[in-house]
């Protein structure tokens, strides 16, 4: 037999005989820590991903006056918030959705096909404006989920997204980028 084989088959053979190291039992605490103040926690955590949050009217007004090619779904909160838009959403440098809810624990913001007008509005444009109320924020996904099952009941959207800070990969070389696959800012504006 040859001697590296041997040598090879015997280290094997060898390390076949020490007992494997037994994982320990999945821990029962929470991944999360619990959330006690809501709009806090979504504050936290969305600021924490780089979004940006705007919640007063002024500043909504000064956010928008750079964009000049502005896309919006035709949700009554959108319209009654921002006004119509003067662009299509495939020439357009900001596009404006409303939600279905904002998720306090993980900072992310819930849209659908019928909550933002569809698919377009939340993926294409450089930059996604959010019209959100105070009383959408939801504790966990949990809570979110039961809040679409209750409002979709059998109806639901051809899709749902939940939106996690803006775009952002880090694929290649580990270098952070944003807008990779999608808006390069996210802003939320959290009205009453």
């Amino acid at each position: 037999m040859n001697p590296a084989r041997e040598n090879i088959l015997n280290r094997v053979e060898a390390a076949l005989r020490i007992q494997a190291h037994r994982p320990s039992p999945p821990s029962t605490a929470p991944i999360f820590p619990a959330v006690t103040n809501p709009e806090t926690r979504f504050r936290e955590e969305f600021i924490a991903l780089k979004g940006e949050l705007i919640d007063n009217a002024e500043t909504l007004r000064e956010f928008l006056k750079p964009f000049t090619r502005i896309a919006t779904d035709d949700t009554e909160l959108v319209r009654r918030t921002t006004g119509e838009g003067n662009a299509s959403t495939r020439d357009c440098d900001l596009g404006v959705t409303g939600c279905d809810c904002l998720i306090a624990q993980t900072g992310s913001v819930v849209v659908s096909t019928h909550s933002a007008g569809g698919r377009a509005l939340s993926v294409l444009p450089p930059a996604h404006l959010v019209i959100a109320r105070r009383n959408q924020i939801v504790t966990d996904l949990a809570a979110a989920m039961a809040l679409l099952r209750q409002r979709y009941d059998g109806r639901w959207p051809s899709a749902l997204s939940i939106i996690t800070g803006p775009s952002r990969t880090a694929d290649i070389e580990k270098i952070l980028v944003f807008g990779a696959h999608g808006p390069k800012r996210l802003v939320v504006y959290l009205g009453d």
